[in-house]
């Protein structure tokens, strides 16, 4: 699993971006955050990484 922190959170749109702890930017969609957690900007996560149709997307994100 790799880390980083949530960047971006549109909670309207349900989506945002993670700035992993590698520096890349990974996008993040509500659907792929565990259930029970609410994504907000600044909460340190982890997350696996796969390559979706825009590229580097992550999955099965949780609050460290």
């Amino acid at each position: 699993m790799t880390t980083g922190i949530i960047k971006v959170w549109n909670s309207n749109q349900g989506w945002g971006f993670i700035e992993g702890d590698d520096g890349d930017d990974y996008f993040l969609n509500v659907s792929n955050f565990r259930k029970g957690q609410t994504p907000k900007v600044g909460l340190k996560v982890k997350f696996d990484i796969f390559q979706g149709q825009r590229g580097a997307e992550a999955e099965n994100a949780s609050v460290i």
